[in-house]
């Protein structure tokens, strides 16, 4: 890398300005092996995959992956460059964990992290175009080599795609009154920008109601330009053979539709009957996989939420996988 090449990146690591939520609780609740290998799917800007490389020792490993190639940049500014433990920081997504472990040699980690959010840099920048608080081009993409904008979704597609979208992503019970609105002003010219369509919002929506509606609408957006529920399904649906016994895997979510996925899901493996309630008896010979760390979800403390608003929503739950050959109940 040139000399000028090197100064942007910094300068980026430098701007690039978000607060890990529950840094070190979770840190100290994944790291039980400190010679281990561990993965955090969306480094961001490496905040919780510092406090994780801070509890290794020499022969233990990191794994980084982001979809955002901004913060793989500034995360790698910031954490790689010799030095122990071992970090290896790539432009991939969580989906492609089976993929990178495989092309790395590595059968199993012993602890996997996600973070659901969209980091306090990519709201705060207007060019990405997450808020609707600030004029910016109405993007939303994580991976800006992406195809699909939230542009292409409010100028493209129908009225009941929208409405489905805002009121199945956003929760919002206002949806077909803003999807009303968003093709009625189209028909008028594009809604190419964030305050663009954040007006259109608050014309559909009481002006008691419009912030929280405009942030609904925006996070039915940004989770159908990212596929956010689908790639969450899918890690759910294959990184538990990745990791080993007595492996961990946390998550962090931040609306109740993440939330309530990741909450079954876990429950569902450490669970040794799943069968329908009022049977007199078990008949789905399901034996459980994992156990729960988390019978409740981790939240910020007062403390931590005053010093950082944005972690008011979060929840952070996590399983420990059973070895193969358990049987103890």
């Amino acid at each position: 890398m040139g000399k000028r090449s090197s100064g942007i990146v910094m300068g980026l690591a430098d701007s690039y300005i978000h607060v890990p939520v529950l840094a070190g609780e979770i840190a100290d609740m994944i790291v039980w092996n400190s010679s281990g290998t561990y993965v955090d799917g969306t480094i961001g800007g490496g905040g919780h995959a510092r406090a994780i490389m801070d509890r290794l020792d020499e022969s233990g490993r990191l794994i980084g992956l982001d979809k955002d190639l901004e913060a793989v940049r500034v995360s790698r500014a910031r954490l790689a460059g010799g030095g122990t433990p071992r970090v290896e920081i790539m432009h991939r997504d969580f989906t492609e964990l089976a993929s990178v472990l495989k092309a790395e040699r590595i059968p199993r980690v012993d602890g996997l992290f996600l973070d659901l959010g969209v980091s306090s840099y990519q709201i705060d920048t207007p060019g990405r175009g997450f808020s609707f608080q600030s004029e910016g081009p109405l993007d939303m993409r994580m991976d800006r080599g992406g195809a699909l904008t939230a542009a292409d979704i409010v100028n493209g597609g129908s009225r009941d795609e929208i409405e489905r979208i805002i009121g199945e992503y956003g929760e919002e019970r206002q949806a077909r009154s803003v999807a009303n609105a968003i093709v009625r002003n189209r028909a008028k010219s594009p809604l190419t920008s964030t305050t663009g369509l954040a007006e259109t919002i608050r014309s559909a929506v009481r002006s008691r109601w419009a912030v929280k509606s405009c942030a609904r609408v925006f996070q039915a957006l940004r989770i159908a330009v990212n596929q956010e529920l689908d790639r969450l399904r899918t890690a759910l649906d294959n990184l538990l053979p990745l990791l080993s016994g007595r492996g961990r895997f946390g998550v962090i979510s931040y609306h109740s539709l993440e939330d309530r996925m990741v909450k079954r899901t876990f429950e569902t493996w450490a669970s040794d009957c799943i069968c329908p309630p009022g049977l007199p008896q078990c008949v789905c010979r399901h034996e459980r996989v994992a156990v729960m760390h988390t019978r409740r979800a981790v939240v910020a403390s007062r403390e931590e939420v005053t010093a950082n608003p944005r972690a008011r929503s979060a929840r952070f739950r996590m399983i420990e996988r059973l070895p193969d050959d358990q049987s103890e109940r």
